[in-house]
């Protein structure tokens, strides 16, 4: 009976992701076909997916603490997804949607055409990395004592981009059947259509007491540094699956499959089906059961390793169907990850820092390892393949694997299982018990 009691409270929250990330599925996983079918080489790809998070890198820390501080964020957040959407009708008519040939990577930096289409999904990209951490924020603070129940909130942002990507590639598939070339206006349609329903979900914050919290003596810790490079490389490895994937699969259809070519759309939306459903979606709801009987930093090991078998069974599968199996992969890696990382923030941070906590956590992912990883995939797709890639990428991230195992081992050491939430919130009391005391 407990099973499908749902908790109201929670329930915009839940609605909220749904359609909050869902809205992004219809183009942002195909972003990197429909650049390349602009005419973008492989490496103007990468460069270009290098330069979406830059404003975000600026904008969420700098967001997280005003919001901390002012106690803004649901106005912040309204504005971002209304800001949003009319990015979205902007990107859906910028000219020059499809070329039959790879254009010159020079020619096209030097385009116009080309920054107003990359700078507008930058910015798209910033707002997006400002409302995840509103959202995702707002939901900690919902959850109050139960913040390992997050994942069981955030899987409904995998359910709904899943679902409206399998629904657009399947509405692109027909709407542009008889075509020489994909039409994606069903997918922009989708996506407009998912944010004007997310305006109307925007919740009310909860006004919690905050607290002047001191936050540079966490980063001198040593586990906090580490946290972040694992982040960051975490989100190196994501950008692979995110921005290349599709390009992979598409690149197996041509060499080896080439009678997929028609139905590649579907097929690219049933790969996040798999994704989502067979991996992110579990991997989220039994996070509060594993995150209670793992430590956080042993599931960021676990993630490096299935990344190296992963991405080693890309390098050697031929048909695009068969690459369905590894989507589990991706989505298990992602969902009890982020999980991970989101509670292992929430637990450093002081009351009252959360939100800059969030940004940090973010920032590093989308703001530093996506990006690197994106320019990175860019350059190594061009001149290696993408097959080759993923065998390197399989090496990469084994090396990750005992790294991070072995750094894990030496920290705890170090540190035993001090508590450092507890620890700094004590300091932030005082500090603040203090400041009360010289008032007086």
């Amino acid at each position: 009976m407990s099973l499908f009691r749902i908790d109201k409270s929670l329930l915009l929250m839940k609605m909220n992701y749904f359609f909050g990330i869902g809205g992004f599925s219809p183009y942002m996983p195909f972003l990197t076909t429909i650049a390349r079918q602009r005419g973008y080489s492989a490496f103007v790809v990468g460069f270009m997916n290098m330069l979406q998070p830059i404003p975000g890198l600026v904008a969420r820390p700098i967001i997280g603490a005003l919001t901390d501080r002012y106690k803004c964020r649901r106005a912040v957040f309204i504005t971002s997804i209304v800001l949003i959407f009319s990015l979205m009708c902007m990107l859906w008519v910028i000219p020059g949607k499809t070329s039959d040939i790879e254009l010159n990577d020079l020619d096209v930096i030097k385009s116009p055409l080309f920054w107003w289409f990359s700078g507008t999904i930058s910015l798209i990209n910033a707002l997006a990395m400002v409302k995840t951490v509103l959202e995702d924020t707002i939901c900690v603070n919902l959850l109050g004592d139960q913040k390992n129940e997050y994942g069981k909130q955030r899987l409904w942002g995998s359910v709904g981009w899943s679902f409206f990507a399998i629904v657009s590639g399947v509405c692109v598939d027909w709407y542009s059947e008889g075509q020489h070339l994909k039409n994606y206006d069903p997918a922009f349609f989708i996506s407009l259509l998912c944010f004007a329903i997310d305006m109307i979900l925007v919740i009310q914050e909860n006004d919690n007491t905050v607290m002047n919290s001191n936050v540079s003596k966490i980063f001198a810790e040593g586990k906090v540094i580490a946290f972040l490079l694992w982040v960051i490389m975490f989100g190196f490895f994501m950008s692979f699956v995110w921005n290349f994937v599709f390009w992979y699969l598409e690149d197996l259809s041509d060499q080896y499959h080439p009678e997929t070519k028609s139905q590649m759309k579907t097929l690219q939306g049933l790969s996040l089906i798999v994704q989502c459903f067979a991996g992110e979606v579990p991997s989220f709801f039994l996070s509060n059961y594993v995150l209670k009987r793992v430590n956080q930093m042993t599931v960021f090991s676990l993630m490096f390793l299935m990344f190296t078998v992963g991405f080693s069974t890309y390098s050697f599968v031929r048909n695009p169907l068969w690459t369905l199996p590894i989507e589990i992969i991706n989505g298990a890696s992602f969902g009890m990850t982020f999980s991970a990382g989101i509670s292992y923030a929430t637990m450093l941070a002081p009351i009252g820092a959360e939100g800059f906590f969030q940004s940090m956590f973010s920032t590093a992912m989308y703001g530093v390892g996506a990006p690197v990883g994106s320019l990175t995939g860019g350059f190594m797709f061009k001149n290696l393949g993408s097959i080759n890639s993923f065998r390197l990428l399989g090496l990469i991230a084994f090396v990750m694997f005992v790294s991070q195992t072995t750094v894990n081992y030496i920290l705890n050491r170090l540190n035993g299982n001090e508590d450092t939430k507890d620890t700094y919130t004590v300091v932030a009391i005082e500090e603040n018990a203090e400041k009360v005391t010289i008032s007086a």
